[in-house]
């Protein structure tokens, strides 16, 4: 097999802000590894807070570039993969994931969701983020998303929660709300109570990643579900996590890939956690990968391809919360086409 990538630059229609990051534009790495009949395609869209950047996902994808090359196909590759674990770098290791699923859909002319015996009928409404920002230019962003369900809205320390209520009252959408590790616990349980107050769905993350205890403090002092997003980028943490909160978020780029990810949605079941497919600021075709295995999700949040000016790729439609797989072969994933100048 041949394997051949490219760093891309997506830029968001709005600078997109959390209480940990400020994003005016994320670097991805398309991957394509190719038998010279199909090629499938990946995608790695790394986080510093989990210690990867485009450049140490190129720096682990030359240094794979020998065994990748030496596979004979897909399969030789998903199973190379698993023994090697690529720990430390979980986005590349979805990139090349994805790129084998998506090869492996495409041999035996099925889409993804069906590999993984998986019901596309049974796909979750995906929430449409509302970065932080000025409270006035929160709620219009909200208003532009009115038509989606579900909102997510991201909090920190020092916004005032009369925004969650605006935003509820003016678009009369279900709201969740992603603390992004911001609150300490004695904020966290003053402003969960207050969140209870108004309706919220679940809250996403009230404490620092490495504070389980302060999880399972805030799910103990307030009616409003806990879910871990940070505190549990695998499965290997969800033996510790899951008595503390009453969901998690699964990520492809935090845990590694598709199998991790339905491994993970399966063990949470079995433990009686929610579950929530998130994303980080992908492009559709890791929006895509995604979204044909969460069948498997209670919750999904895979909205960042909307948010770009420049998403590369077409794939799983998105309208107004609902989403739609592709029926092709693979991730059914296809660059987008640009017009010429005439």
């Amino acid at each position: 097999m041949k394997l051949s990538f490219d760093v891309i630059e997506l830029v968001p229609k709005r600078v997109f802000r959390t209480a940990r990051t400020t994003s005016a534009s994320s670097r991805c790495v398309i991957v394509e590894i190719s038998d010279g009949t199909i090629v499938g395609l990946g995608e790695a869209a790394p986080s510093r807070f989990y210690g990867e950047t485009a450049d140490t996902v190129v720096e682990v994808l030359e240094s794979v570039r020998g065994v990748v090359e030496d596979c004979a196909h897909e399969a030789e590759l998903l199973a190379d993969l698993t023994s090697r674990g690529l720990k430390g770098n979980p986005s590349a290791r979805a990139a090349l994931e994805i790129a084998a699923h998506d090869m492996m859909g495409k041999r035996y002319g099925i889409p993804l969701y069906r590999h993984f015996e998986l019901d596309p009928a049974a796909l979750p409404l995906t929430t449409m983020s509302i970065g932080l920002d000025d409270p006035d230019v929160m709620l219009e962003k909200a208003i532009e998303a009115r038509d989606f369900p579900i909102l997510k809205v991201k909090l920190n320390a020092d916004i005032d929660l009369s925004i969650v209520s605006r935003i509820k009252e003016a678009t009369g959408a279900s709201v969740t709300v992603d603390a992004n590790c911001a609150w300490t616990r004695s904020e966290a349980v003053e402003k969960a109570t207050e969140l209870a107050r108004i309706g919220v769905e679940f809250l996403e993350q009230p404490v620092a990643a490495d504070d389980v205890e302060g999880l399972a403090y805030v799910r103990e002092r307030t009616d409003v579900p806990v879910f871990a997003d940070e505190s549990c980028p695998t499965s290997d943490q969800l033996p510790v996590v899951a008595p503390a909160v009453d969901g998690v978020v699964i990520k492809l780029m935090k845990c590694g890939g598709l199998v991790e990810a339905v491994r993970m949605a399966r063990k949470a079941r079995e433990m009686g956690l929610k579950t929530m497919i998130g994303c980080m600021m992908e492009s559709s075709l890791a929006i895509t990968a995604a979204a044909h295995i969460s069948p498997l999700m209670d919750y999904a949040d895979l909205d960042s391809g909307l948010m770009m000016t420049n998403d590369p790729f077409t794939g799983v439609k998105i309208d107004r919360g609902r989403m739609s797989l592709p029926e092709e072969a693979g991730l059914g994933v296809h660059p987008v086409v640009k017009e010429k100048p005439c």
